[in-house]
């Protein structure tokens, strides 16, 4: 059997029609494809604006950095993030300047357990950043009850969480901004890539500002005119609005080739999401007899889980050494990658010190679970080959 991986990226003539469109044009600056990215991924999370930048952690940043604008957060301002997610989340908020606290997550989702949350809440909390970590969104309704009682801002991570829903509002709806990712082999991809969505005008100002250096002009227009189209506001000061800075930016934008790439993903969006969901399913079906020794994903009927990968965490008691478990798949030519471990990182145990005991559950995870793949490149033959090979695993130890 060649490698399974866990992610995929497939490319279409629609991808390979717009991206030769954008060059044919000579536009590889932002343009037309970019905004019309922006606009139909926001709608398709519930938001009016999405403002397209070069990362999911750049979009975490623009994010963090649009909130400390309007809330005059200083460097003694916390945030809180779970203490299981990609090291993004967290890194996001130090390069803001911001003070890092984490919470454990709960057992059975993976995500930030709001039962945590609380005794977490000092004075100088200021935000909440939920992760709808592998694919499964958060308990939101929670989670904003929280935010509402203590006055928290809300930033959704949906960096794995394209598409995700609770009672069928999407995710990146609820809070007061979202983030995701548009890297190689996410649900959908831009090769490299993320958008952040808002649903009010003040926020998206502030956004398209930072993410273009800082400038003073944010309007569609002048960001993605064509030559023969002038924006009436450009000259209304002393220095053309496109070449004003109000205040300081980075560098975090993208060009026509991503954006094209992306408006096509967009366009088979519910072709990649129902495969995915397929394949999930079908590996649920596989190992449910081994589920007296490994715990698979599971979600209430109210969520749509969207499967951007599929976690296996070993159960107590069992038996199994994980190394050996991942080191047998990996043998066997099926990649595995670690749960999400973060406390545990060389870097923030210089930062932190040695706190993953703090964090129960999370450090279980750390040291017992892993995920796999169940993308939408994936067929029959390769998941019947995933669930043969832990089946024969598990039944040697």
């Amino acid at each position: 059997m060649e490698k399974i991986g866990v992610g995929y990226a497939s490319v279409t003539e629609t991808e390979k029609r717009y991206v030769m469109d954008a060059l044919e044009n000579e536009r590889l600056s932002q343009g037309k494809y970019v905004a019309r990215f922006e606009k139909e991924f926001a709608r398709l999370h519930g938001c009016r604006y999405g403002v397209m930048c070069n990362s999911g952690t750049s979009a975490l940043h623009l994010a963090l950095e649009t909130l400390k604008e309007l809330d005059s957060w200083n460097e003694e301002t916390e945030v809180l993030c779970p203490a299981i997610t990609f090291i993004a989340t967290s890194n996001a908020c130090l390069h803001a300047g911001l003070k890092v606290k984490f919470v454990d997550v709960d057992p059975s989702t993976y995500n930030m357990n709001p039962e945590e949350i609380e005794k977490h809440i000092t004075k100088n909390t200021k935000c909440i950043i939920p992760v709808h970590a592998f694919g499964m969104p958060c308990d939101m309704e929670k989670i904003m009850e929280l935010a509402q009682t203590y006055h928290l801002r809300v930033i959704e991570d949906c960096a794995e969480a394209h598409f995700a829903a609770i009672g069928g509002k999407p995710v990146g709806s609820f809070g007061d901004i979202a983030a995701f990712s548009t890297y190689v082999a996410h649900t959908i991809t831009t090769g490299t890539g993320g958008i952040v969505c808002v649903k009010d005008q003040n926020k998206m100002e502030i956004l398209r500002s930072l993410v273009a250096h800082g400038r003073a002009c944010t309007c569609e227009r002048c960001l993605a005119s064509d030559s023969d189209q002038v924006c009436p506001k450009r000259m209304e000061t002393e220095l053309d609005r496109r070449f004003m800075f109000v205040r300081l930016g980075y560098s975090y934008r993208v060009g026509e080739i991503e954006g094209a790439l992306g408006l096509a993903q967009l366009e088979r969006s519910e072709s990649i999401m129902k495969k995915r969901r397929e394949n999930a399913e079908y590996l649920l079906k596989g190992l449910e007899s081994m589920e007296d020794q490994i715990q698979l994903p599971h979600h209430p009927e109210n969520v749509e889980h969207t499967y951007m990968m599929f976690p296996i965490l070993i159960k107590k008691g069992s038996g199994i050494e994980k190394e050996r478990f991942v080191r047998y798949l990996e043998q066997k030519n099926i990649e595995t990658r670690p749960m999400l471990p973060l406390l545990n990182q060389p870097v923030y145990k210089k930062i932190f010190g040695n706190i993953e005991e703090q964090y129960p559950v999370a450090r279980y995870m750390n040291h017992h679970g892993f995920y796999i793949g169940c993308h939408h490149g994936m067929g029959r033959e390769q998941l019947d080959y995933i669930i043969e090979s832990i089946r024969a695993f598990l039944q040697e130890v």
